[in-house]
């Protein structure tokens, strides 16, 4: 149950992280996409579901993606302290 805890709070920071960078610097990610034609950026490998505008992504965008992937690593983070003091 604790390697679950473990495994459950570093995935929460990981995913708070990437959400951060989204969040905060989407300029940095769409001049990297946009720049970029014909291999993945590194910052996109994490499988963004964005759907291309006319060839190009905006910063709205990558700022809503990092919103949702705060919500998603605040899920785990949520389940990992609940794990870790005992409640099911």
């Amino acid at each position: 149950m604790v390697i679950a805890a473990i495994l459950t709070l570093a995935l929460g920071s990981v995913t708070a992280f990437l959400a951060t960078v989204y969040c905060f610097k989407p300029d940095v990610i769409v001049h990297q996409v946009n720049e970029v034609e014909g291999r993945k950026p590194k910052l996109l490998l994490f499988a963004l579901p964005i759907r291309w505008r006319e060839g190009r992504i905006t910063a709205q965008q990558v700022r809503s993606t990092g919103i949702g992937l705060f919500l998603l690593s605040a899920w785990f983070l949520l389940a990992a302290f609940m794990c870790l003091i005992g409640h099911p």
